[in-house]
């Protein structure tokens, strides 16, 4: 490998003590990592120790915490170790996931083959701690089970597109390395949206969409995502508060694109707000779907400058009319 080829691991860190260690282990065991940050969020268990002891043991792990030593959440800990990182390439890993041997290798080959390659994003798999953590991800959790990544053979132009459509997979950060020069353009993460869990998403989104990302081990995983008791995204949730969120993720991509996106990619991130919230059981509730819309515009007025609402507005309209003055709204 090239020294050129020098990756920063951002690491945040919260309630991992019992597996931070094991994290940071695996990250320097890849000989193209130059530094580890760890940004500890105030945990209330012992993982400040833990990373004193691994950062007073490794020259290569640097520990942060937020001023004040307060607890911000994982978009804006990510965004403090990104601004702190030292390497021209920057990878990410949850503090209780862990890297496999030879995490960089097809990254790096990627790079190498793409002059024009802003990031590369691998497959990520699943650990399960036990059979518990098990049923309690299936029964509950808010992200598909087994191998994480797109579905192969996605051109870095059509990337946007696919994934703010649905239904192609998804780029989870343990498998993402980006190139630093891409940050002026895709902003950091937006930390408006930190408690929703979805912060990565819409940030995944941004890059995609300003960036030239292209697939590397998309098929066999280069880190895993470890399943266990306290994993916030399998932790039972009311239906309502995770469409809330979601509505949140998809305004935010929204609005962030209306500035730094194409006409385009504005107007497929605002059809996949609008089909969001037309499904969110809150809106459901309404007497029909010509309300449903009033309710969106209602909610988000930004609606009124879109063509594409006035569109679906007018063809519900049209729908409601065949049917006759005493059919179904």
């Amino acid at each position: 490998m090239e020294s050129s080829f020098a990756v920063s691991v951002v690491i945040p860190v919260y309630n991992a003590a019992a597996f931070v260690t094991q994290a940071v282990e695996s990250a320097l065991a890849q000989p193209e990592v130059h530094e580890v940050i760890l940004v500890e969020d105030c945990s209330p268990d012992d993982s400040l120790a833990v990373c004193e002891r691994l950062a007073d043991a490794h020259p290569e792990v640097k520990l942060l915490q937020h001023p004040g030593g307060i607890n911000r959440g994982a978009g804006p800990s990510r965004n403090l170790g990104i601004r702190s990182s030292a390497c021209p390439y920057i990878a990410f890993l949850d503090a209780d996931d862990f890297y496999l041997p030879g995490r960089f290798a097809s990254a790096h080959a990627v790079f190498e083959r793409h002059a024009d390659c802003d990031g590369v994003y691998d497959a990520v798999g699943m650990y399960y701690e036990d059979e518990a953590a098990r049923q309690r991800w299936q029964a509950h959790s808010i992200t598909a089970e087994g191998v994480t990544a797109p579905i192969p053979g996605i051109e870095p132009s059509d990337l946007f597109r696919l994934l703010i459509k649905g239904g192609y997979g998804h780029i989870h950060l343990n498998g993402l390395v980006i190139r630093r020069e891409v940050l002026p353009h895709s902003g950091l993460m937006d930390e408006s949206i930190a408690d929703t869990l979805h912060e990565d998403t819409d940030w995944v989104l941004r890059l995609a969409a300003v960036g030239n990302l292209y697939p590397g081990s998309v098929a066999e995983p280069t880190s895993m995502r470890r399943v266990h008791m306290q994993n916030r995204v399998s932790a039972p949730r009311p239906a309502e508060s995770i469409q809330r969120d979601r509505l949140r993720l998809r305004a935010a991509t929204y609005r962030w694109l209306r500035k730094h996106g194409t006409r385009d990619q504005r107007g497929l991130a605002f059809r996949r707000l609008l089909s969001q919230y037309l499904s969110w059981p809150e809106a459901a509730r309404t007497s029909g779907r010509l309300f449903r819309l009033l309710g969106f515009a209602f909610h988000f007025p930004f609606a009124l400058g879109e063509a594409s609402y006035w569109r679906v507005c007018k063809d519900t309209l049209s729908a409601r009319l065949r049917r006759g003055a005493g059919g179904q709204p």
